[in-house]
């Protein structure tokens, strides 16, 4: 190794770091003499990236490799077309509030031809089913404009992610809504959910405002031609006013089975049934007549009605 020149690949240079240490050990000093007289340079090493593995490749071939068959003269190119057809965007929202609510839809082609519906809801429902509403109302237009593949986007998170397979349903009367919806989404051959914020599906809000408060003897006579929709299914009656507070002391007190749940929020002392707070408050369960009796009289007694007036109580 004295007669030829030596090259180092390293990343570090360790003869410099050994040269400018100020004060070496007595075994770096050792080794500092024991390397100066061989001529070493340090060559730090180079990238090999893709050329390097094609390099590799070319040198070493797999064995088995299939070869390519040599083309028949005269003989045209066999190419294959594959006919994908660009999808529909599809934009549902549904409005409720205390009375009837609404859906609006806006269903957008590739030759971008907007088709809209609007729909007034002739039944009570929460902002979650008129949501569902909604998208069975566009999944239905859609279908019937003969689209394929569908971009479904809407500002409800819990429909979008219901639907996608994230969020539970919960609540039972959604479940029929979710079912019916994924009926509907078999007829396309491609469609996928995009949550969007409410200021990029300002169109469909229109239309499901409008529709949850246009006057029924206008339906039919607006610009935009809003339908009227009964209920996907017959609804689960109501209960009585005061069956919620007989069907809660009899899960309590009744029964070979015991919720154990409902014993830690509500109390039962004298056949009356109270509910019991976090701090250990007990407040008695009420009817809804009777409650609607005990806000007339805190609203009466707060007001003036009964007692001193209430601008001379503020003095």
């Amino acid at each position: 190794m004295l007669a030829h020149k030596t090259h180092l690949v390293s990343k570090s240079n360790p003869l410099r770091y050994m040269m400018r240490n100020p004060i070496p050990s007595s075994r770096l000093t050792r080794w500092i003499l024991a390397l100066s007289e061989f001529d070493i340079q340090i060559i730090p090493p180079t990238t090999k990236k893709s050329q390097a593995l094609a390099e590799l490749l070319a040198a070493f071939p797999t064995e088995g490799s299939d070869i390519l068959n040599p083309e028949i003269p005269g003989e045209p190119h066999e190419v294959m077309i594959a006919e994908t057809e660009l999808e529909w965007q599809l934009f549902f929202d549904g409005s409720a509030s205390a009375g009837k609510g609404g859906l609006g839809v806006v269903l957008i082609s590739p030759e971008s031809t907007i088709h809209t519906k609007a729909c007034k809801l002739m039944y009570g429902c929460s902002n979650n089913e008129a949501e569902y509403e909604a998208l069975i109302a566009g999944l239905e237009l859609a279908a019937e404009k003969g689209a394929k593949n569908l971009n479904i986007q809407g500002d409800s998170r819990l429909v979008v992610q219901q639907l996608k397979g994230e969020f539970a349903v919960k609540e039972p009367a959604l479940t029929r809504y979710r079912a019916r919806a994924q009926q509907i989404l078999q007829r396309f051959q491609t469609f996928h959910f995009k949550h969007i914020p409410r200021s990029q599906n300002r169109y469909a809000d229109a239309l499901a405002t409008l529709a949850s408060r246009i006057n029924d003897r206008e339906i039919g006579k607006a610009i935009i031609t809003i339908e009227a929709k009964q209920q996907l299914t017959t609804r689960t009656p109501c209960l009585s006013e005061d069956q919620w507070i007989k069907d809660t002391k009899a899960r309590i007190l009744g029964g070979k089975t015991i919720d154990y749940k409902l014993i830690r929020h509500f109390h039962i002392e004298d056949g009356v049934l109270y509910y019991k707070s976090p701090t250990g408050v007990l407040a008695r369960c009420l009817s809804k007549k009777e409650a609607r009796k005990r806000l007339d009289e805190v609203h009466d007694q707060i007001c003036g009605m009964e007692g001193a007036p209430l601008a001379r109580r503020l003095q």
